[in-house]
């Protein structure tokens, strides 16, 4: 099932990449997800191309009724971002996945981050959501697009927090 959102990020496109691969980032975004743990791991220097590997432990309290038997307390989301190297702007493009270890669903897609101004910039994501699940996939995938939604968007604050902490 196709995934778009705009994420709306309250730092120019430079600090937003630099917050990526920033493992202070891993901490705020636990915070703002209520996760139980969140660690980073970066590949390359965010000055030019590079890899963020995050893995985050969230509570299943949320989630959507129909995906309730796959899941336990908890589930650790992976997510892959790649990103390309700059723009003169601070403008790059990425891809992402992100898979729910353990269950046969998971979210892969392209990335752009594109710069607004000298504050702000946007992350726009194209996507696609999937879970192999015989007869129920679909279902599994209209009822979970609504939940990936809030966690995409929950970077938006996270984004502020670490504006706010680091003073980018």
């Amino acid at each position: 099932m196709k995934l778009r959102e705009t994420l709306h990020l309250p730092l120019p496109a430079r600090s937003a990449a630099a917050m990526y691969a920033d493992p202070e980032y891993a901490a705020i975004r636990r915070e703002t997800l209520g996760a139980k743990e969140a660690s980073s791991h970066v590949e390359g220097d965010p000055a030019g191309a590079f890899t963020v590997t995050t893995e985050l432990v969230l509570p299943t309290d949320r989630v959507p009724d129909i995906v309730r038997p796959f899941v336990g307390a908890s589930v650790t989301v992976k997510e892959v971002q790649s990103w390309s190297g700059p723009e003169p702007d601070g403008s790059r493009t990425g891809t992402m996945r992100l898979d729910v270890v353990g269950t046969p669903a998971g979210l892969t897609g392209t990335l752009r981050l594109a710069a607004l101004d000298q504050a702000r910039s946007d992350v726009e994501i194209d996507g696609d959501l999937v879970a192999k699940v015989p007869l129920l996939g679909s279902k599994i995938e209209k009822a979970a697009v609504p939940y990936v939604s809030t966690v995409l968007r929950a970077e938006e604050r996270s984004a502020a927090a670490y504006r706010d902490r680091s003073g980018a």
